[in-house]
């Protein structure tokens, strides 16, 4: 469902001319760069493990943060417990809700896409959940603005 959330999302911004990053997952990640062949890709470095991953989003997001933009996230599942706005990457083994809780650490706004397959409250412990408002609702889902 993220992948055709995104799907739906991305011709909405094909005209956007400024940097885009994104990461070298397949999924939303591969949509992303085939709709802008010119994003800075964020690769996953060796020796890989679930460290390298979350190293590889937390050079995302510090570089959204330092670009001051706005990270754009589809998550495919809900918040693992003890995910919250925090300085330092702490996923608890989700990259997009552990960036989305990154970002906010450091201040960087966030646009997140939420699927009806994840029902109808923010899938999210009430210390993330606290950061965001709904910002409209589509088929399919909800965005929410957290900052």
């Amino acid at each position: 469902s993220a992948s055709a959330s995104a799907a739906a999302f991305l011709p909405s911004v094909a005209s956007f001319s400024g940097f885009v990053g994104v990461g070298c997952a397949r999924g939303v990640d591969q949509l992303v760069r085939s709709a802008f062949p010119s994003a800075l890709v964020f690769r996953v470095q060796p020796p890989v493990s679930r460290a390298s991953f979350a190293q590889r989003s937390a050079r995302l997001v510090r570089w959204v943060a330092a670009s001051s933009g706005l990270l754009v996230v589809f998550p495919s599942a809900a918040c693992p417990a003890g995910v919250a706005p925090s300085a330092s990457f702490r996923g608890f083994g989700s990259g997009s809700w552990g960036s989305a809780a990154f970002a906010l650490g450091l201040g960087v706004p966030v646009l997140l896409f939420v699927p009806s397959a994840l029902g109808s409250a923010f899938p999210a412990p009430p210390a993330l959940a606290c950061r965001f408002r709904l910002a409209g609702s589509v088929v399919g889902g909800s965005w929410w603005l957290g900052s």
